[in-house]
């Protein structure tokens, strides 16, 4: 049998994130580990390995996915002292879910790199020094070290700091809820955005 093609296996990575994607809402929420790691595979690069969106298209970065514009300080060298970029929906029952749907009226094209890179979760430590993650250190913490693809028994400690061990709770008709993992909501809300992403610049995956 011959070797699957990378056209190929862009759509069976694409059809990963829509399964998984799928089963976080189905109420599996390690689906978001899965998302993770799809999402490795087809945008990390590394000395050893190349991603697979970079062996089909070498200008990969410069593909466009949705996202909002990035927020910056107010005045010239100031610090955000918190910055939530992750979209969260709230609803009764539910409680916080991370936003599946595209239907953000702020949400405009922006450069693959630029997603990838920029910041989603910004902390102010107590001596005022800012702890900034991005997507790619939320989703590559899950992927490598969470469960994703490997396990490992420590983390960043500024990610179990911030990410973990101090999660954000929301209130909901006046009731506090659970908090919410910021990590895990980051990388299935990516999922949807790379979904779109695929199918719009690679129009073939819908056939």
């Amino acid at each position: 049998m011959p070797r699957s093609t990378n056209q190929e296996k862009l759509a069976e990575q694409l059809g990963f994130l829509k399964s998984s994607l799928q089963g976080y809402k189905d109420g599996n929420e390690a689906e978001a580990l899965r998302i993770a790691t799809t999402i490795r595979v087809l945008l990390h690069e590394t000395g050893l390995s190349n991603p697979l969106l970079k062996q089909i298209d070498p200008n990969y970065l410069n593909l466009t996915i949705l996202d909002t514009p990035e927020i910056v300080p107010s005045k010239p060298g100031g610090k955000i002292l918190f910055l939530f970029g992750v979209g969260v929906s709230v609803s009764i029952g539910k409680g916080p879910q991370p936003v599946t749907d595209l239907n953000n009226p702020k949400l405009q094209l922006l450069p693959l790199k630029q997603w990838w890179n920029r910041p989603v979760l910004v902390f102010s430590d107590p001596n005022g020094q800012q702890v900034s993650f991005s997507r790619k250190n939320l989703l590559l913490i899950l992927a490598n070290k969470e469960g994703g693809a490997h396990v490992e028994s420590k983390v960043p400690v500024a990610y179990e700091k911030y990410v973990v061990d101090a999660g954000v709770p929301f209130i909901v008709n006046g009731v506090k809820t659970d908090s919410v993992h910021l990590a895990q909501f980051a990388s299935v809300e990516s999922s949807v955005r790379m979904i779109e992403c695929l199918e719009r610049n690679f129009p073939w995956l819908k056939k």
